[in-house]
């Protein structure tokens, strides 16, 4: 998932690595080496990272910091959904905050009542701090700005009251609540993910396999995001809604049918995996707690869950919580999640920035490849 300290190119992966309470934490970006020249001290580093990676505090970019926290009256809010506290908001959705029309600098909202907003402004980093490492990249990315990884990056810390700020009454509900058996029936043998997303999946699960484990692809369909090659002795077991779409998969052992949001239990005696994939699917569970401590009960000791997903997904079958967050807020409900379900050393990535294929369906309308957002934890 990132550039080693030998890659040389003329473009950069810029990478903050932080730690907050929950979890730790690496945000990556790719950006062509030229978008460091506006910065004065990223410049400087920029003419030496040809002799090797380069660490730097970066306190001095995540600002503002050390703001004193923000009342509000509640009606300054401008958006017309209730400001749950714990998330994050634009500035430009409270009267007297935004600096003009399109100030998406994030704050959060901290408490509601008493008529009053109480809202953090700073930087969503800045309480954490980061160390920023650059590195030499032969890879291709699209044209951005430094400020781009810093933008999102800080908002998977964990809220004060996760239950209250990612699953209030609704969450959980989808617009379309038909049974899945029936969305399901026709089998879609189709990449919901562009090709350079899917490759970054296949080389972040390649880290976790081993020879002779017993691996789950939970909600899986007729691709497992795995790399060519796997460890000898490995078996693969498949968990889908689709008979047609598991039966094209090629690198499953076994399929096992089954309706996770009718039955959110896992269908698997106790300690029967090594290691359980969840890719471009967690959004659609909707009693997703009750999924993940099941995942933590087949699970044998040391045994990690990786979950992977992106910023495209089925809108009438995900839960409504998932389309009213931030996409690295989304990464803070799953982290959330996993730790209520009892997982431990959790970690999360996300990693942008590079080209869309040119062949890809979508290349005309989207130039940057499909974000990697993963988080995971052991038993």
């Amino acid at each position: 998932m990132r550039a080693t300290a030998a890659e040389s190119g003329t473009n950069v992966i810029a990478t903050l690595d932080w730690q907050s309470g929950t979890a730790r934490h690496r945000d990556s970006l790719f950006l062509p080496r030229s978008a460091l020249q506006a910065d004065s001290q990223l410049a400087a580093a920029a003419g030496q990272l040809d002799a090797g990676p380069i660490h730097l505090d970066a306190g001095r970019w995540l600002q503002p910091r050390g703001e004193p926290v923000t009342r509000l009256p509640a009606d300054a809010f401008r958006l017309k959904h209730f400001p749950q506290p714990g998330r994050f908001f634009p500035r430009l959705a409270f009267t007297g905050l935004a600096s003009g029309p399109r100030d998406f600098r994030p704050c959060r909202v901290l408490g509601v009542g008493d008529g009053q907003l109480k809202v953090d402004v700073n930087h969503p980093l800045a309480v954490y701090g980061a160390e920023l490492t650059l590195r030499a990249s032969s890879a291709d990315p699209v044209p951005g700005r430094f400020r781009q990884l810093l933008e999102g990056t800080g908002m998977q810390a964990p809220p004060a009251d996760g239950q209250a700020c990612y699953l209030p009454a609704g969450a959980c509900d989808r617009l379309d609540e038909s049974g899945d058996a029936g969305f399901y029936a026709q089998p879609r043998l189709v990449h919901h993910l562009d090709a350079v997303c899917r490759a970054h999946i296949e080389t972040l699960h390649g880290t976790f396999l081993a020879p002779g484990m017993a691996v789950l692809d939970l909600m899986s369909s007729w691709v497992s995001h795995l790399p060519a090659e796997i460890p000898a002795g490995l078996s693969l077991t498949g968990l889908g809604m689709n008979p047609e779409e598991l039966e094209a998969n090629p690198r499953l052992d076994r399929r096992v049918c089954h309706d996770l949001n009718r039955q959110p239990w896992l269908p698997f005696p106790d300690r029967a995996f090594d290691l359980v994939l969840c890719t471009a699917s967690v959004e659609y569970l909707v009693h997703p707690r009750s999924v993940l401590a099941d995942v933590g009960r087949v699970l044998r000791p040391g045994g990690r869950c990786v979950i992977t997903f992106s910023d495209r997904w089925f809108l009438p079958k995900a839960i409504r919580v998932w389309g009213e967050l931030h996409p690295f807020e989304r990464l803070g409900l799953v982290l959330w999640l996993m730790e209520e379900a009892g997982f431990t050393d959790l970690r999360t990535r996300s990693l942008r920035g590079l080209k869309r294929p040119a062949d890809d369906k979508y290349a005309a309308q989207r130039e940057y490849s499909d974000p990697l957002f993963a988080v995971w934890g052991g038993v």
